[in-house]
């Protein structure tokens, strides 16, 4: 097994010689005099742990610490304080910026080892788990893959002969029958693309593939589809469209076109009487212009601790297990994964007067005669 390294910072010599004489060959180590210098070594080849002396010039050991735990690629080192201080102030304020321990001065060389090697005994653990955590995620996004789509071979031959059995069939009690096998084959698709979707975005990333397109063409085919799904419950359809958008903009039309299927198709579910709306205008945010599509609604609306969790894996509002409303959760997933492809935001607030309100921005990006996009002013 390769051996474990700890780096040693500290500009006193002697100091280093006693810790790398406590330590012994059970690890390999690193050296360093200074701050700067340390933090060039770490970034170069990180350490599995850092015996950091506090008092030093220039940077001193609570920078470097700040540094390091501030950096993604090096919050996660241990880090040993090595000081002759022991007051609490300063106890607590290395300990807030992420040290694990102290070791106090003068070195105990039986301390020095014992602490060393129960914090790189817990790392090693840590980083065991952190690796299967990761094998079990990949494990369980293949297995929804592939159970997806053994899934949807066969559900596509059942929905289209129960449709045909339906068109030649007479008796009202075997299409009543009929069409509730269609039904529920039709919401197990659904639910069947959804993970399929979802693993295709994990897998291969879905990079948008933006191209022009006019806009009002595109929202008149959005909410022709909407008005049918809200008919089909009896509800209110209300659409405004700012009249001074652009003619033809450019973004990947597929996927702007799911994530607003998405959402208000989750508007008219939640929504047993009433009302749901489309909003679509042009907004300027920090300086950039950005479409903006507000869906609204008002059905039985959100828990205001909810509004964040709902874009999760896997997650409704009302997670219980007798929810009124069918579906895995992974609608608005997809529909925050999307969106962030095209470098937009969504977000869901509560109406005022009941119900929701999902509000999704992306750049607002215009195509220009010579080819290349740009924003307007």
């Amino acid at each position: 097994m390769k051996r474990q390294t700890v780096m040693i910072v500290d500009d006193t010599p002697a100091n280093i010689e006693i810790l790398s004489e406590s330590l012994g060959d059970d690890y390999e180590l690193f050296f360093a005099t200074s701050g700067l210098d340390a933090l060039e070594l770490i970034r170069a080849d990180k350490p599995d742990l850092i015996l950091l002396d506090i008092m030093m010039p220039g940077m001193d050991g609570f920078d470097l610490c700040r540094i390091l735990k501030g950096d993604p690629s090096t919050r996660d080192i241990p880090v040993i304080f090595v000081t002759a201080m022991i007051e609490e102030e300063q106890e607590i304020k290395g300990l807030e910026l992420g040290a694990i321990d102290y070791l106090t001065k003068p070195i105990s060389p039986h301390i020095v080892r014992a602490r060393v090697k129960n914090h790189l005994e817990l790392k090693r653990y840590r980083d065991l788990l952190e690796t299967l955590a990761s094998a079990a995620d990949r494990a369980k996004k293949e297995f929804l893959r592939s159970v997806s789509h053994e899934l949807r071979t066969p559900l596509t031959p059942i929905i289209g002969m129960t449709d045909l059995v339906l068109n030649q069939e007479e008796d009202d009690n075997k299409r009543k029958y009929l069409g509730m096998v269609q039904k529920s084959a039709a919401r197990l698709l659904g639910i069947v693309e959804d993970l399929i979707e979802t693993s295709r975005l994990e897998g291969e990333g879905g990079a948008p593939e933006n191209a022009t397109f006019h806009l009002q063409s595109f929202m008149d085919t959005v909410t022709m589809e909407a008005r049918a799904m809200a008919d089909g419950k009896g509800l209110t359809f209300n659409v405004h469209i700012e009249p001074a958008l652009p003619e033809v903009i450019v973004t990947d039309q597929g996927m702007l076109h799911k994530v607003l299927t998405m959402l208000l198709g989750n508007a008219v579910k939640f929504t047993p009487a009433g009302a749901v709306g489309l909003e679509v205008r042009q907004q300027e945010i920090a300086g950039e212009q950005m479409l903006q599509f507000s869906i609204s609604d008002t059905g039985v609306g959100i828990d205001q601790a909810d509004l964040d969790r709902i874009f999760s894996d896997f997650t409704q509002s009302d997670g219980s297990i007798t929810r009124s409303y069918p579906g895995l959760g992974l609608g608005l997933t997809l529909a925050r994964r999307m969106t962030e492809l095209l470098d937009g935001s969504i977000w869901a607030e509560n109406a005022p007067g009941g119900g929701s309100v999902f509000q999704l921005q992306i750049p607002l990006v215009l195509p220009e005669a010579d080819g290349v996009l740009s924003t307007p002013n």
